[in-house]
């Protein structure tokens, strides 16, 4: 049921997001070039394959979900902690107010992945077989990957 779940709050957020799109999402990278939905889109694949996982009771399929999870939960936590963190500030260090989302697809966008990740990882998935320095290095990798990423679209769209 929690990739069920998961899986439709995903898809609210991005159905949301194609019909309320802004002029930054036409530039090069689309919406991609936001932390949130690559996170987004990655938790959507951890739950995906979970829910083919838990249909087909495939061992292949639970593998690439947990290291997908081992991925992709870490890098939502930070993007919740992160853009709540700054909203408690000042919600405008973070999207501009013409660009302010209602509470809901918010909580969706920032919250939920998060939050269903972190269930996910804690209830239905083994121990880590990764340990701290892997872990450590595939976070670090994504950073990397994260900022060449938003430098190529900086340098086709100038913003």
């Amino acid at each position: 049921m929690l990739h069920v779940i998961g899986l439709l709050s995903f898809s609210a957020s991005f159905d949301y997001l194609g019909k309320n799109s802004s002029p930054t999402q036409q530039g090069f990278g689309g919406s991609f070039q936001f932390l949130t939905i690559i996170g987004l889109a990655l938790a959507t694949a951890t739950f995906a394959t979970g829910l083919l996982a838990d249909v087909t009771l495939s061992r292949q399929l639970f593998d690439l979900k947990n290291v997908l999870s081992v991925c992709s939960a870490p890098l939502e936590v930070l993007i919740s902690v992160l853009y709540w963190s700054l909203c408690a500030i000042d919600k405008t260090l973070v999207v501009p107010p013409e660009f302010a989302l209602p509470f809901v697809p918010d909580f969706g966008f920032h919250a939920m992945p998060a939050i269903m990740l972190t269930l996910d990882l804690l209830l239905l998935s083994p121990p880590w077989t990764v340990r701290a320095y892997s872990a450590m290095t595939i976070s670090m990798v994504i950073a990397f990957l994260y900022w060449f990423w938003i430098e190529y679209c900086f340098s086709k769209n100038g913003w």
